[in-house]
């Protein structure tokens, strides 16, 4: 189990995961980015190493976003 302060950076590091994407994707909505990066990080809740997992989600991410280039925006 993962102490506070383990789960307080990896946090932080996910975090800063989001900021990129968002920067890297400027078409894509936030939410769009929050909720792929929180739904990646879930698909790691049972990893005992955690040190490499916020490379894991944004590699993920990244490819996703890069796979579906555009999204339609409704008005």
């Amino acid at each position: 189990m993962m102490s506070g302060v383990g789960t307080a950076e990896e946090q932080r590091q996910i975090d800063q995961v989001v900021d990129r994407l968002t920067e890297l994707f400027p078409y894509m909505p936030d939410h769009v980015i929050t909720d792929t990066v929180d739904s990646a990080h879930r698909r790691f809740d049972d990893a005992r190493i955690r040190e490499f997992v916020p490379l894991f989600v944004e590699r993920y991410c990244r490819e996703r976003f890069v796979l579906q280039p555009a999204v339609e925006i409704s008005v």
